[in-house]
């Protein structure tokens, strides 16, 4: 009788360069119930080490390759402020007297940059409770960036963790009073891609609420794969993702009428 192995597929980076095959083996399981004994070494050897998928002591094998300095971008802006510059004011090439001509009879728009309704923005905000410290200070940032566009904070809700999030954002994009939620969180690096399972989950989550409501989703979770350190230097994430939202709130308002 036919033995059915099941297949234990290890999924490399060859099949990213164009191979379609993957490197597979029978499950340890399906060896044993075969009555095989399972070879000690299955990996294939002749595949470099630094494109196999591990998820060993570190997810891959070094530290992540994120910015060792970052600077906090201007309350309201969208660039990065420039060294001996007036930020006050961002200017975009298609603004400047020299590139207009170029985008003549073409219409363009900043999504929010048309305020159609004077109503301030009522924002309910969901917020992870690990790393208190940290989310804290994330929290008061995105206080202070609604406060800057004259918006409201209506809610704020406290939840376990990322994973506990989308349920609580459903239910607030459902309510009248709320015309956008703020979600921000920490997902740090760990030793295994648990993070990049919740992280690649949620957000796919987000942005359907976001497209299944009609109301803005402020995406502030650093990370995944964030250290501590890198975090601490990413509190404005809260902030730019507050300002994001409040931008789209705007730009909805501007369609419906």
């Amino acid at each position: 009788m036919a033995l059915n192995l099941a297949l234990n597929t290890k999924c490399t980076l060859s099949a990213l360069k164009g191979n379609s095959a993957c490197v597979s083996r029978p499950s340890a399981k399906a060896w044993k119930l075969g009555g095989i004994r399972a070879p000690t070494q299955s990996i294939d050897r002749s595949i470099p080490t630094r494109w196999r998928c591990q998820a060993s002591k570190d997810s891959d094998g070094e530290q992540a390759t994120l910015q060792q300095q970052y600077t906090f971008h201007t309350p309201g802006s969208v660039q990065e402020p420039t060294a001996g510059e007036d930020t006050s004011e961002v200017v975009f090439a298609h603004q400047t007297p020299e590139e207009a001509g170029k985008w003549s009879g073409t219409q363009i728009t900043h999504v929010g940059d048309t305020i159609t309704n004077d109503a301030p923005k009522r924002i309910a905000i969901v917020i992870g409770e690990f790393h208190n410290v940290l989310m804290d200070q994330c929290l008061e940032d995105a206080r202070l960036a609604a406060e800057a566009m004259g918006a409201t904070v209506k809610k704020v809700v406290w939840v376990p963790g990322t994973y506990e999030a989308p349920l609580v954002t459903e239910n607030l994009l459902q309510e009248a009073d709320v015309d956008c939620v703020v979600v921000v969180g920490y997902i740090e690096k760990g030793s295994t891609l648990h993070g990049q399972e919740m992280g690649s989950t949620c957000s796919l989550l987000f942005k359907q609420l976001e497209l299944k409501y009609g109301k803005p989703v402020g995406m502030g979770i650093i990370g995944p794969g964030a250290t501590a350190e890198q975090a601490a230097t990413r509190v404005a994430y809260a902030g730019n993702a507050t300002r994001a939202a409040i931008r789209l709130c705007h730009y909805l308002d501007t369609i419906a009428n």
